[in-house]
C-alpha cells in the first residue's frame, strides 16, 4: 500500500511538472510563482517548491532581480535533441518560404501530438498579424487547419479521443457538435485541405493540406494564416491551390508517391457531407 501511495505521488509530481512546463507555452516566457500557481490551479506554496526544484535541476533558471522563472539550459537540450528527431522535416522550409512568397501570408508546419497540432516550423509574412501560433506550441487540432487537416486522416480512435475529451469554443465559429466536426473531417478527405473558419481566433483563416511520408501516411500539415478580409480578396481556391502544392512537394521529398496514397493514411468516410467553406457556406469537394 505504501509503495502504490508513493507512486501515486510521483506520478502527480510529473503532471504538475509538465502543467508547469506548459504554462510557459501557453502564457509566456518568464513567470513568477503567482502566474504560475494560478495558470496550473496549484497552492503558492506547492508552486514555489516545484519551481524551486526544477531550477535546482536546470530546467529553468529564476532572474534574482524579477524573480520570475524562464526555461533553463537543461530542458534546451532535451528539446534540442527532439529536434533533431524531426529531420525529415529539416528540407521542408525553403517550400514554407515559397509558399509564403507565393501567397504573402504566414506558413506553417505541424504534427498531430495527442490530439493537439505541434507547431514544428514557421515564416512569418510581413504582412504583421498576431497569430495565436508559434513554433513548439500545441493548439486544440479540432479548431485549426493543420489541426484538421491532420485529424482527417488520423485512426478512428484518436478522433474518439479528441471528442472524447470536448470540444471547447473559442470563437462563435468554432465547431463544438462532435457530429458537425465529424462532417468536416468527411469533407476534408474528400477535398483533400482543410480550412480553419475563424475558429481559434477571430479575424484568422487558415488553409492547409496534409503531408504524407514514404508509406502514404499523412504525418504532418502545412498551412497558410492570415487576416480573413485578404484570404477571402484573394480566393479560397487560389490559396488552397498554392498549399496542397507545397503539401504535395514536401511529400514527395519524404518519399511519397501517388502509388504510396492507395490504401494508406485515410479514414473511411462517415457518409456524405459538406465542409464550410471560408465564407461560411458549405462547399462538396
Amino acid at each position: 500500500m505504501a509503495l502504490e501511495e508513493a507512486q501515486t505521488r510521483g506520478t502527480q509530481v510529473v503532471d504538475r511538472v509538465f502543467d508547469i512546463l506548459q504554462a510557459f507555452l501557453e502564457v509566456g516566457p518568464e513567470l513568477s510563482v503567482t502566474a504560475v500557481s494560478r495558470q496550473v490551479g496549484l497552492k503558492y506554496s506547492t508552486a514555489h517548491r516545484l519551481l524551486e526544484a526544477m531550477a535546482r535541476r536546470g530546467i529553468l533558471l529564476r532572474d534574482p532581480e524579477t524573480r520570475r522563472y524562464r526555461i533553463g539550459p537543461q530542458l534546451r537540450q532535451v528539446a534540442l535533441a527532439s529536434i533533431g528527431q524531426m529531420d525529415q522535416f529539416d528540407q521542408a522550409r525553403p517550400f514554407l518560404e515559397e509558399l509564403m512568397t507565393a501567397t504573402g501570408e504566414t506558413s506553417h508546419l505541424a504534427v498531430l501530438d495527442d490530439g493537439m497540432a505541434l507547431y514544428v516550423d514557421k515564416v512569418e509574412s510581413q504582412r504583421m498579424l498576431s497569430r495565436p501560433s508559434h513554433v513548439g506550441r500545441r493548439l486544440p487540432a479540432f479548431c485549426t487547419g493543420v489541426g484538421k487537416a491532420l485529424l482527417a486522416f488520423a485512426p478512428g480512435e484518436v478522433i474518439d479521443a479528441v471528442l472524447a475529451r470536448g470540444l471547447e469554443r473559442f470563437t462563435p465559429n468554432t465547431i463544438i457538435e462532435p457530429e458537425r466536426l465529424r462532417a468536416e473531417l468527411d469533407g476534408i478527405r474528400r477535398s483533400g485541405y482543410a480550412v480553419d473558419n475563424e475558429e481559434i481566433e477571430e479575424g484568422l483563416v487558415c488553409v492547409a493540406a496534409p503531408v504524407r511520408d514514404r508509406a502514404g501516411l499523412v504525418v504532418a500539415a502545412v498551412s497558410i494564416g492570415g487576416p480573413a478580409s485578404r484570404v477571402r480578396q484573394r480566393g479560397l481556391e487560389l490559396i488552397a491551390a498554392e498549399v496542397t502544392r507545397t503539401a504535395s512537394a514536401i511529400s514527395t521529398l519524404l518519399g511519397w508517391t501517388e502509388r504510396s496514397t492507395s490504401g494508406a493514411g485515410a479514414r473511411p468516410g462517415a457518409g456524405e457531407s459538406t465542409s464550410r467553406d471560408v465564407d461560411g457556406t458549405n462547399r462538396v469537394p
